[in-house]
């Protein structure tokens, strides 16, 4: 692998100072910072990602653009109860085919996390419904089950979003019956924001999960297809 870039530890605490100042009159005075440093760091690491990953996810999208593999900085309020107009954290998103309902490799970077990770996450209820029709058939859920399994051994899978298995599936005799409380599925590991943020070839350890999770991948690329399970 060449070398790894970073990023400021200073450039997680500006989202910090953001949330104490969280105005778009704030954010101007201190635009440049978020320019001139946040997004080019953000940039370097997604092309550098993108080049150690590309082979395993060729048919995935990583461009350094708002609304492709980055996200806009200002909230959408317009429906909120918060007005609060900024983000306050960031993050990079490579995505296969289009951003909604897409399997991804996503990296997180708040003030009080890092983490990063691959699969499912906040799926429309067509694809929920698709995933439960997938994961109710027995080798489907065998096969995710067993992947899960071999993947908690290093890495958080996340928890049900689900307290009760749908009536339709409660008598379904399967290896894991809780996959049925799932609506996205991912995997990731953390860690508390620091220094080794700009010292440490923290990248590598993204680069070995999306190499750990592609079997994982490949099981949500089943579900999350558009024409019934086709990749």
């Amino acid at each position: 692998m060449s070398k790894t870039p970073g990023i400021p530890y200073a450039a997680v605490l500006f989202f910090e100072d953001l949330r104490r100042n969280n105005t778009r009159e704030w954010f101007a005075e201190n635009r440049h910072y978020y320019d001139n440093v946040i997004v080019p760091a953000l940039s370097e690491i997604l092309l550098w990602l993108w080049d150690n990953i590309r082979e395993l996810y060729p048919d995935y999208t990583a461009l350094p653009k708002v609304n492709k593999s980055f996200f806009r900085i200002f909230r959408d309020i317009r429906f909120s109860k918060d007005k609060s107009p900024l983000k306050t954290n960031t993050g990079l998103l490579i995505y296969r085919r289009t951003r909604k309902d897409s399997p991804f490799v996503y990296l997180h970077l708040a003030p009080e996390e890092v983490f990063w990770a691959c699969g499912s996450h906040n799926p429309s209820m067509e694809l929920v419904r698709r995933y439960r029709t997938w994961a109710a058939e027995p080798q489907n859920n065998a096969r995710l089950g067993r992947e899960l399994e071999r993947l908690r051994g290093r890495y958080t899978v996340n928890e049900p979003q689900m307290k009760r298995i749908p009536r339709e599936y409660k008598d379904r005799e399967l290896e894991y019956p809780e996959l049925l409380l799932y609506k996205g599925v991912h995997v990731s590991q953390s860690r508390e924001p620091g220094p080794w943020l700009e010292e440490e070839p923290w990248l590598q350890d993204v680069v070995r999960l999306c190499r750990d999770c592609r079997p994982f991948m490949e099981l949500v690329e089943e579900w999350t297809a558009p024409t019934g399970g086709k990749k």
